[in-house]
């Protein structure tokens, strides 16, 4: 069974209005669209759960992460300095799987976008990028070396959501981690493509053991986010 692991922290920067990027100093592998629980050493008892956060990069011994500020838990966690400890524990879930499907798109949803930088570095075809945020795009460039092109959109400045520049049938494959109502949107307008999503999801254990995370499949069955995904094939979730 994993335990958590002490770590420190080596750089933790604002790259966007609530949005920090944070390294950490470990050796640990995962595949991409697995994920990690993390406590700052500053949680103590309060919060007392650790928070769950896909991995953006994984870099000679170090691996790094997007934190989005929503509460108390993303708030104790962005205000670290380096050398602040912190617990992780992970790698958990299930990732992506690469298949052989040579038109290929990625499809992030605002802060959807932290666990789809390590997958389009790993696929073994070069995939179409597209990233919807609500307001100015933020980490998007370092895609550029790892994909044909990057489309963005921004809903406070053009008024337009990233699917009205998206069309699924072009496309064989799809993988996309974004808000629930977006993953779902998207699987509306597909006719043809397989589509892998990465839900997001509240996580208490990140194990499997609380069950904070279920969610209901097309068939009925409940399902943990953090066990058995947190990606799933997109029709298991959505009809």
């Amino acid at each position: 069974m994993q335990t958590y692991r002490p770590c420190k922290v080596l750089e933790n920067i604002e790259i966007a209005p609530g949005i920090l990027k944070i390294s950490l100093g470990i050796n640990l592998n995962a595949k991409p669209g697995q994920f990690f629980m993390l406590r700052a050493d500053s949680f103590r008892q309060d919060p007392l759960l650790a928070r769950p956060f896909g991995v953006c990069e994984q870099i000679d011994g170090k691996l790094v992460f997007l934190v989005q500020v929503v509460g108390k838990g993303t708030r104790l966690i962005a205000d670290l300095n380096e050398g602040d400890g912190v617990s992780i524990l992970g790698p958990l879930g299930k990732g992506f799987e690469k298949t052989n499907d040579k038109k290929i798109a990625i499809v992030a949803g605002g802060i959807g976008i932290a666990p789809l930088l390590e997958l389009a570095k790993n696929l073994d075809t070069k995939a179409d990028f597209y990233a919807g945020f609500a307001d100015e795009p933020y980490f998007v460039d370092e895609f550029t070396s790892y994909v044909n092109k990057v489309v963005t959109s921004s809903e406070k400045k053009e008024g337009k959501f990233i699917l009205d520049k998206l069309n699924p049938d072009d496309y064989d494959l799809i993988y996309a981690c974004g808000p629930n109502l977006m993953l779902k949107a998207l699987c509306e307008k597909n006719t043809r493509a397989k589509i892998q999503i990465s839900m997001e999801a509240h996580m208490g254990c990140g194990i499997g053991a609380c069950l904070g995370c279920t969610i209901e499949d097309v068939n009925g069955d409940f399902i943990r986010v953090c066990k058995d995904g947190p990606v799933f094939a997109a029709e298991r979730i959505f009809k």
